[in-house]
């Protein structure tokens, strides 16, 4: 987990590092200007750059505090956990120019908002908890779709879906399935949720999680034994033990 929030936070430290480069350049060439127009462009881009930079070094200050401190304040987690979100497409870009593997800055990204999750855990009731899970985990040969309805498992051991099902009647818990996004969306706008524990690969729960931003939610990486998107399965037993901690408050 450790290894996976450096990547993130390296790279937004190399965005930090960039921008003050580029701030010094533009400075130093406005004795450069033969007109004023070139005068004022380069001040108003400087005065960008000088935004963004101070941006990033407050975002970057603002998460090692939190992450090495053992007590963090409910404002600090949220305001980093928001520049998370709004510097996320810029460490895009430049895992892009570094030639970083879009999946690895997906996973930093859950790994942080997971961590900030946990320092700011909460007690929630059972009806007040989602698990969300991808129609994916179901086994593909199954002839009895739980997308609208899970109870609809005949929980016949093939996959995971027995799993979540059992959960959802030990702990009286909401869980659903969903195909994409818009159910997705549908779901958490009718069952109303707290808190959301949920199940995807990286791509979707990045997006999800940048969707969802009222909300508190868990991410939980799916496994994919058989390529994406077929058959993929989830380690039950960390879902289990985060709706322990959600019904106890930590």
């Amino acid at each position: 987990m450790k290894g996976k929030k450096r990547v993130f936070l390296g790279i937004l430290s190399f965005s930090f590092v960039f921008f003050a480069v580029l701030l010094i350049a533009f400075v130093y060439s406005l004795n450069s200007g033969k007109t004023e127009f070139y005068r004022y462009f380069m001040i108003a881009t400087a005065f960008f750059l000088l935004t963004v930079t101070v941006l990033v070094g407050i975002a970057l200050a603002v998460s090692f505090y939190v992450i090495l401190s053992r007590r963090s304040s409910k404002s600090a987690i949220s305001f980093i956990s928001s520049f998370v979100d709004l510097f996320y497409p810029i460490v895009l870009f430049a895992s892009r120019v570094l030639r970083i593997k879009e999946e690895k800055i997906e996973q930093s990204y859950i790994a942080i908002k997971d961590f900030f999750f946990n320092k700011d855990l909460k007690r929630y009731e059972p009806k007040d908890i989602l698990i969300l899970a991808p129609h994916c985990i179901q086994y593909s040969g199954c002839k009895f779709k739980v997308t609208y309805d899970i109870d609809n498992c005949r929980k016949c051991g093939k996959c995971q879906i027995n799993d979540l099902v059992n959960l959802k009647e030990k702990y009286g818990i909401n869980v659903a399935v969903a195909t994409g996004g818009t159910l997705a969306r549908k779901i958490v706008k009718d069952l109303r949720p707290k808190v959301i524990i949920a199940i995807a690969c990286e791509r979707d729960l990045t997006s999800g999680m940048q969707d969802v931003k009222h909300i508190p939610v868990y991410g939980i990486i799916n496994d994919r034994p058989n390529g994406p998107c077929f058959n993929t399965r989830v380690d039950v037993s960390e879902v289990e033990n985060m709706v322990k901690k959600l019904l106890n408050g930590g």
